[in-house]
């Protein structure tokens, strides 16, 4: 049978949870790497000078330097670090959950029949 995740009353399979994973991944990374390489390039360029530029400052100047590209220089090689590993960790994560909420739900179904069975 299909393995699958329940969430509210639909359920998840593991393939769905490995692309939400990938998706809310790419999703992060694009709304992150211009602030870290803004930040890694501040880091290099200046090191430990006295009078360094803002962050905001260095994605202004990247943005002027290179556009919307210049933001994004060298995301690649993060996007395939990330991605994968974000979607394997969800779909492991959202497993480990189903397994755990059945051995709850087996554990309460246990208690339930002691009770019942003590009463009689």
């Amino acid at each position: 049978g299909r393995s699958a995740i329940v969430v509210g009353e639909e359920s998840l399979g593991a393939a769905e949870a490995f692309l939400l994973g990938m998706v809310a991944r790419i999703v992060a990374t694009m709304l992150t790497y211009p602030y870290l390489r803004a930040k890694v390039m501040l880091q290099s360029t200046y090191g430990n000078a006295k009078v360094k530029p803002t962050i905001p400052q260095m994605i202004s100047e990247q943005f002027s330097e290179g556009g919307v590209w210049g933001l994004y220089q060298g995301i690649g090689p993060e996007l395939t670090r990330g991605v994968f590993s974000a979607a394997l960790m969800m779909m492991v994560k959202e497993r480990i959950g189903v397994i755990v909420r059945a051995l709850i739900d087996g554990r309460e179904e246990q208690q339930k029949q002691l009770i019942n069975n003590r009463g009689r």
